[in-house]
């Protein structure tokens, strides 16, 4: 049995809705606990840094125990997690229960991404990962203009009530929707003799690394935009958090579209040729939003513009270079799944981190950050990917 694509969507969206639906947050959270931007962001990079290294273990519980147990024990952590998110007495307690709370998220898209293997063949799971990431862009679409409103009317504590009121209804519909999809269990998965094998494995297999690294520098330059965005929409734009949220939702817009593109596309170009498509698209958008502030200014349109080609690209590039790194690795999906994931998030934080120490209202840092990550992905399909020098 197939679970239903719109699940493995909602699986997918808790780890990015965690963090689009608070954003309009953090001006009010570095007020509350009187912090400055470099503090609050800490609530984001904390996140990252915990949901990167719980990937490596939810894999391999996944190819140990089954799909169905790793979602339910995610959900659960991450459930209480997200109550102390929302009761937290100090800033310190926020970002501990927001790495907790990042622990517990990061099951669904690991899980998701290993469904989408048992259950797909190769050459469509491109496909289905764009189909998946089309849904799911919705999420974060509503996310920071909802997030905006409950921030204006009941405080940035509501955000996290919202969050933990999602989480509860996804774990009902994995509770009867979600079917067990490992075609065999590994009952060696969780040995640390082997774990450590596997993981080398995949990073010396040369395509799995190129593959992760274009994934992880591409979502990077999405993540210094998430970073960076709603301190400069609000401190240096002059709009309040429902504006902040229009202003992010018009930019996964772009995200949408281009899942839908990667879906139409993919199966008639094939994972390299699209793949190639997508980054070289990274790097041209990603750099024309330096050049729109260089020849114009900061303004909404020169922030929201570039952002929204480069996430038209972007999912060009995600949505392939998932299904390249994991499609060649049927026996052990959970754990290759799981170390793209921790690749990904992990690169991404530091990535975040780095463009909210130098943050500045006009957009100047979230700008170069963004085209920095997109160069860096294309040197990574350059130099690792097998495909990249005619696709196949």
């Amino acid at each position: 049995m197939t679970p239903p694509i719109w699940l493995l969507a909602a699986l997918v969206s808790l780890g990015p809705l965690s963090t689009d639906l608070y954003l309009p947050a953090l001006p009010a959270i570095a007020t509350a606990f009187a912090t400055d931007t470099a503090g609050v962001q800490w609530t984001l990079s904390g996140y990252l840094l915990g949901f990167a290294p719980a990937q490596l273990l939810y894999g391999p519980f996944s190819d140990r125990f089954g799909r169905r147990p790793a979602v339910a024990a995610g959900l659960v952590v991450y459930l209480a997690a997200t109550v102390a998110c929302a009761l937290a007495p100090s800033l310190g307690a926020l970002i501990a229960a927001r790495v907790v709370q990042a622990i517990g998220s990061c099951g669904g898209p690991v899980v998701a991404r290993a469904v989408v293997r048992d259950t797909t063949d190769p050459p469509r799971a491109a496909a289905v990962y764009a189909t998946i990431a089309g849904l799911m862009a919705f999420a974060p679409a509503i996310g920071p203009v909802l997030g905006g409103v409950v921030v204006d009317l009941a405080g940035w504590r509501a955000a996290f009530w919202l969050l933990a009121l999602a989480a509860l209804g996804i774990g009902l519909a994995a509770a009867f929707l979600l079917p067990e999809t490992i075609p065999m269990r590994d009952r060696t998965a969780l040995d640390p003799a082997r774990l450590l094998s596997a993981y080398a494995h995949l990073l010396r297999h040369r395509s799995f690394l190129g593959y992760a690294l274009v994934s992880a520098f591409t979502y990077t330059g999405l993540f210094c935009f998430i970073s960076g965005s709603s301190h400069v929409a609000q401190m240096g734009l002059g709009l309040g958090p429902r504006g902040y949220g229009f202003l992010f939702a018009a930019a996964v817009c772009g995200y949408i579209a281009g899942s839908s593109i990667a879906r139409r596309v993919s199966p008639r170009l094939g994972v390299d040729r699209t793949l190639r498509l997508g980054v070289g698209l990274c790097v041209l958008f990603g750099w024309s939003g330096p050049a729109a502030l260089a020849l114009l200014g900061p303004s909404v349109v020169t922030v929201t513009a570039p952002m929204v080609l480069y996430m038209i690209a972007f999912a060009l590039a995600q949505a392939n270079a998932q299904s390249g790194a994991v499609a060649p690795f049927p026996e052990m999906a959970g754990r290759a799944s799981a170390l793209l994931g921790f690749l990904q998030w992990g690169i991404a934080a530091f990535g975040g981190l780095a463009v909210a120490l130098v943050l500045d209202p006009q957009g100047w840092a979230m700008a170069v950050g963004i085209a920095v990550s997109a160069s860096l992905a294309a040197l990574a399909w350059l130099w690792l990917a097998p495909g990249s020098g005619g696709g196949r």
